[in-house]
C-alpha cells in the first residue's frame, strides 16, 4: 500500500445548503490517502471527502501534492 497527498481545491454535492457549504470550505487543503494504484487511492480519497460530509459527492477536483510557490525554493 502506498500513501499519497492530494491538495482537494474545490467540492460540488448534488446537496445544496448552508451547512454542505460551510463544510465543503472546511475540506479544501490536504489530504491522504492510500490504495495499490493511483485509482484505489483517488476512490478512497473520494469516499473519505464524502463520508466527511455525510452526502454523495457530484465532482471532486484535486491536485497533486507540490511545494506551496512562497515557501519552495527554485
Amino acid at each position: 500500500m502506498k500513501n499519497k497527498f492530494y491538495i482537494v481545491t474545490d467540492i460540488e454535492t448534488h446537496e445544496k445548503s448552508d451547512q454542505i457549504e460551510w463544510e465543503i470550505l472546511n475540506c479544501y487543503g490536504i489530504w491522504t490517502s492510500e490504495g495499490r494504484t493511483e485509482d484505489e487511492r483517488i476512490n478512497n480519497l473520494w469516499e473519505k471527502v464524502e463520508e466527511y460530509l455525510g452526502t454523495k459527492l457530484a465532482s471532486l477536483t484535486y491536485e497533486h501534492n507540490k511545494p506551496h510557490a512562497l515557501t519552495s525554493y527554485m
